[in-house]
């Protein structure tokens, strides 16, 4: 008897970790990405977008999001080709990294606005940055869309001001900013 009720428990231990287990959802890198746009000459502005994505969020919350900068799209190979290798470094430093918590304490089911804190790692350093955002929640799927951009400014993260001037003279000289609305489109699913 004792090794009946034994052998129960350990049974029901492992499926009730496979159950909260099943409560995490995972990053749809093909549904998901984030956008910003350069503008140079004070009034040209040219989208990109980067759909290299992966990550986790947790049924407690907690998310970690990663952002591979080789899938940077801007629709002209040679500006992805410079923004990686001149701008960002992304040989040194090849991913930005997102964690942090959702509070769903409270948060059913349907749509909701929150501003999302998140602890964003970029070159070598990290901020936090607090993103207003939609969050549509199902049982099934956690989508998460800007409800406004983000400036992000490249000297916030140490990103030395040589980088976007060997960037603007690989392109005639012309004015750059160094500052960059974000927005994030991501759908994580069971």
């Amino acid at each position: 008897m004792k090794k009946t009720l034994s052998s129960l428990s350990i049974v029901c231990a492992l499926f009730s970790s496979t159950l909260l287990a099943n409560n995490d959802y995972d990053l749809d890198s093909e549904l998901s990405s984030v956008g910003f746009a350069t503008i140079k000459k004070q009034f040209v502005v040219e989208p990109a977008t980067i759909d290299t994505l992966s990550g986790t969020l947790a049924a407690s919350g907690k998310f970690e999001i990663s952002v591979d900068l080789k899938g940077i799209d801007t629709g002209i190979s040679i500006r992805d080709t410079r923004l990686n290798d001149v701008f960002f470094e992304s040989a040194k430093f090849p991913n930005v990294t997102a964690s942090g918590n959702v509070n769903w304490s409270g948060l059913g089911q349907g749509s909701h606005k929150m501003l999302i804190p998140a602890e964003v790692t970029l070159f070598g350093n990290t901020k936090t940055i607090n993103f207003p955002t939609v969050v549509l929640k199902t049982d099934e799927i956690v989508m998460v869309s800007s409800s406004a951009p983000v400036i992000i400014s490249a000297s916030d993260f140490g990103i030395p001001s040589d980088n976007l001037n060997k960037l603007a003279a690989l392109v005639g000289g012309i004015k750059i900013s160094d500052k960059v609305p974000l927005t994030l489109n991501l759908t994580f699913k069971k």
